[in-house]
């Protein structure tokens, strides 16, 4: 183990994981890598006991200065005070050599061909606290408060809605009674211009009708005249 190179990232926490009870449901703690170098750095992370826990991403590549969080989620089990130190995950990592450590496609890199000397390795260990009935009675009290504000929120938002949704009702009823009134007004203003054009033509026609008349009358005066002047005419040559 002496001949194990120094471990090239930096890893928090850097010798434990804590997972804190009940443990009813998963309980999801960060380990956190970062490499402060100038090369890049293959990792990948295994546990001794890899049915219990959910590792994203349980492995991958790191730039220079860059920085990864990994998920680390226990499942659910029967909480038991012996084996709160017996899980334990193992950190390896290793300075990629853009040459010789990806495969042929040039992108996958290849941990099989890496040889041992060049890998570092870092242990920690995992540790289970199960809260206190005081922390447990808190955590309620926080979540059964926390409740009744979401439900208060939440019925006062509803009342809100239903209250836009009454204005709006009632901002349609006025704008359908408007819309009602215009085209009342509209259809009267129409008819109304019906009956002013029907008039114009009436009294057009009836002026028209009276100047015929008055010119037929005068035709006829105009013919009677002529004839009566026809019939003096020869009435003087027969006196004569």
């Amino acid at each position: 183990m002496s001949s194990k190179i120094e471990q090239i990232l930096f890893i928090e926490p850097p010798h434990e994981l804590k997972f804190k009870g009940p443990f009813t449901e998963p309980v999801q703690t960060i380990m956190s890598l970062k490499n402060p170098s100038d090369k890049k750095v293959a990792f990948k992370i295994k546990t001794t006991a890899p049915k219990r826990y959910c590792v994203r991403p349980n492995c991958g590549e790191l730039a220079p200065k860059e920085k990864a969080e990994i998920s680390v989620i226990l499942q659910p089990f029967d909480y038991d005070a012996n084996e709160r130190n017996k899980h334990k995950f193992l950190v390896q990592t290793v300075v990629i050599d853009p040459v010789a450590d990806y495969g042929e496609d040039g992108k996958t890199f290849q941990w099989r061909d890496v040889e041992e000397g060049r890998i570092m390795d870092s242990k920690l260990k995992c540790s289970f606290e199960m809260p206190t009935v005081e922390q447990l009675l808190e955590s309620k009290n926080i979540h059964d408060d926390t409740t009744a504000v979401l439900e208060t929120n939440t019925e006062t938002e509803l009342q809100k809605a239903a209250s836009e949704v009454k204005e709006l009702r009632e901002e349609e009823t006025i704008l359908r009674q408007e819309n009602m009134k215009l085209k009342e007004e509209l259809l009267q203003l129409q008819y109304e211009m019906k009956n002013q054009q029907s008039q114009k033509r009436s009294v057009g026609g009836s002026q028209h009708l009276d100047m015929q008349n008055r010119n037929a009358n005068i035709a006829l005066m105009v013919g009677l005249a002529i004839v009566v002047a026809l019939l003096g005419i020869i009435a003087g040559k027969y006196v004569f």
